[in-house]
């Protein structure tokens, strides 16, 4: 007996155990010669078997478990076993462990191993075969530290997240990631393992009434660790409501996480305080069903957001007031409640926690109702007064503006065709072709970013207009449809007709281009004092156009791929129709941002052409800026004192763009 309680794992068990199996045909067995080993500690014997491992076993293996320190046979927990016996023989642990088998067949573990599921552990799998330590040993696979790991061999697994029955199958995952995983890993023996939250044998799933993360009991669990955080959720509103059985309210794990929970310090929890009126507190107090059913306040999260508070909060202002700062973390009460932060006798010293000379007047100034527009009339009236005030304001500089500029364009033009000296630049065809792009081009980038910032208040604008989404999309597809045919009617005019092929020909990169931009950048900062006499189309304009044909392959490709993604997805890899959309989009910026940087310089802001050049729209140029910009081409076409050929009189059908 003195044997058995030297060996045992603690004196207390030992004693228990040693006194039952001193009477028991088990010791009895352990005192006789064991043949087992004769076959089981020959390693060669095994190699066939595909897991030698699992049936190679010497003395070496059970010295120092606790099953070899108490004396046990083979038979102890392989019983019935006799020479030959089958090659596989399933140990019982029931023997010695009827109270805790018990237990664990009726936990999911227990039913999953009874269902036949191959992934489902048995003890051996998380306790190991015949060298079982202790769960007090460092070096057990059920040591609290090491716990974690022995449950990712199937909490980590991949083939584990197809299981239907697992509801969370990247929790080991983010286990790692969290204050306690990353605790656990540094050896931190109080951080929280997988069996404090669990339980060891009689894990159970968070719907059934008994688990400790069934959410009633949540609290209590995470209790075992935080005890003065959950005496305070548990006199809070949220934690009366919940054992009320109110289960919308919120305990631990609704907003710290289940498993990937994170300091209140780090940006990524979602008890961060910037993060804590969208993401935490607002899942509730801002969606619409639960204010609903509950009677919540509305607007708690918008007029916060709308605050000093929630500006700074939002720009990233660590030390800006968020929803625990005035309501606190856990102890969340109502203002009616006397203890509550909020209430009347206790919001002012709420206040002086940042506003050191904060008073009565000082903390009613500012609440969720006064800082609302729905709440606070004063506020809404005065929002009102200004909005029309901006309308009729900024609205009159601008009509009074666009009269002054309507003037000075009207003004440059007759200036223009008073001379009488003018060129032709573009025939009536050629214009025609740009009006049209242009009107497509831009009603399809209107209604695109419509649709990719629905929000915006030009888009929200449309909307009461009466643009609704199907509208939007309608009207989308049929500028793609005008681009497409004036792209098409394009590409034949630039190859069917000889002025078109002339136009072509002049658009042609050439070296000389290069040579051009280096010329024309040493003019405008005053290397040299020549300027550059361009050839019909300058570098600017080159790039310009196969920056167009470019981007319109680019965006038809794209856009028939998102308009057709079922027949697309018939001909083109799977990836093509994401993708698609991302080139769509960013494409469609690029090109954006071209126009407004590049075009608009050149055709409006350029000092030699503002308010705008009226080109696009007669065809026409001064003969003055035609020897001054492309006097190259000026002096070919028209000679040099432009009395040559004048392209205004050129009615053939060479100059109407008719083919030949």
């Amino acid at each position: 007996m003195k044997s058995v309680l030297r060996f045992s794992i603690d004196a207390g068990w030992g004693l228990v155990l040693g006194l039952v199996l001193l009477g028991s045909p088990v010791m009895a067995g352990a005192q006789e010669e064991e043949p087992c080993m004769m076959c089981h500690s020959l390693p060669a014997m095994f190699q066939t078997t595909g897991d030698p491992d699992r049936y190679v076993v010497t003395p070496a293996t059970l010295e120092g478990s606790v099953h070899g320190a108490l004396g046990l046979s083979c038979s102890a927990c392989h019983q019935d076993m006799a020479y030959p016996h089958p090659e596989r023989s399933k140990a019982s642990c029931s023997p010695c462990h009827s109270a805790i088998e018990a237990t664990f067949a009726e936990s999911l573990h227990g039913y999953a191993l009874e269902r036949g599921n191959d992934r489902a552990p048995d003890c051996a799998r998380c306790h190991g075969s015949h060298q079982i330590l202790s769960s007090s040993d460092p070096s057990s696979p059920t040591h609290k530290v090491r716990l974690p790991n022995t449950c990712a061999e199937c909490h980590g697994e991949a083939g584990l997240l197809t299981d239907e029955l697992v509801r969370l199958p990247q929790s080991f995952q983010q286990y790692a990631l969290s204050v306690h995983g990353q605790g656990a890993a540094r050896g931190v023996a109080v951080a929280a393992s997988c069996a404090d939250c669990h339980s060891v044998h009689d894990l159970k799933g968070a719907a059934d009434p008994e688990s400790r993360i069934n959410p009633i009991n949540v609290a209590s669990t995470c209790g075992q660790c935080h005890p003065d955080v959950q005496l305070q959720y548990d006199g809070s509103i949220h934690g009366r409501a919940l054992q009320a059985g109110i289960t919308d309210s919120p305990t631990c794990t609704d907003c710290h996480g289940e498993h990937l929970i994170l300091s209140p310090e780090d940006p990524e929890a979602a008890t961060c305080g910037a993060r804590q009126a969208i993401e935490t507190c607002g899942g509730c107090h801002n969606d619409p069903l639960l204010i609903s059913k509950y009677g919540l306040q509305e607007g708690v999260v918008g007029s916060y957001l709308d605050s000093y508070h929630g500006w700074a909060s939002k720009r990233g202002c660590d030390i800006a007031a968020s929803c625990v700062d005035c309501h606190s973390a856990h102890m969340v009460l109502p203002e009616e409640d006397p203890a509550s932060t909020v209430a009347a006798g206790n919001v002012v010293s709420t206040c002086r926690q940042c506003h050191e000379r904060a008073d009565t007047a000082f903390a009613a100034s500012y609440n969720h109702v006064t800082a609302s527009m729905a709440g606070n009339p004063v506020n809404r009236i005065i929002r009102d007064i200004y909005l029309w005030a901006i309308a009729l304001i900024i609205g009159g500089m601008i009509l009074h503006n666009l009269v002054i500029l309507n003037y000075f364009m009207i003004k440059r033009r007759k200036d223009q065709e008073g001379t009488g000296a003018t060129v032709l630049r573009f025939t009536m065809n050629e214009v025609f072709q740009h009006f049209t792009l242009t009107v497509g081009f831009v009603v399809l980038v209107i209604t695109g970013f419509a649709l990719r910032f629905p929000e915006a208040w030009w888009v929200e604008g449309l909307a009461v207009l009466g643009m609704t989404e199907p509208l939007r999309g309608d009207i989308h597809r049929g500028a793609s449809i005008l681009l497409i045919l004036t792209c098409l009617y394009h590409a034949w005019y630039i190859l069917a007709t000889r002025r078109g092929r002339k136009e072509l020909l002049a658009f042609a990169p050439r070296w000389r281009d290069w040579k051009d931009l280096w010329n024309n950048l040493r003019f405008h900062t005053f290397r040299s004092v020549k300027r550059v006499p361009f050839v019909r189309y300058d570098y600017m304009q080159k790039a310009e156009y196969w920056a167009l044909v470019w981007g319109t392959i680019v965006m038809v490709f794209t856009g028939l791929v998102l308009w057709f993604p079922t027949i697309a997805a018939r001909f083109l890899p799977g990836i093509f129709i994401p993708a698609s959309q991302t080139v769509h989009y960013y494409e469609a910026w690029l090109a954006t941002l071209a126009i407004l940087v590049w075009h608009f310089f050149f055709v409006i802001l350029h000092p030699e052409e503002y308010p705008m050049s009226w080109t696009w729209l007669t065809g026409r140029m001064t003969k003055e800026a035609a020897k001054e910009h492309h006097g190259e081409w000026f002096e070919e076409e028209f000679g040099s004192d432009g009395e040559g050929k004048d392209a205004d009189q050129d009615t053939d059908r060479i100059g109407a763009g008719i083919s030949e």
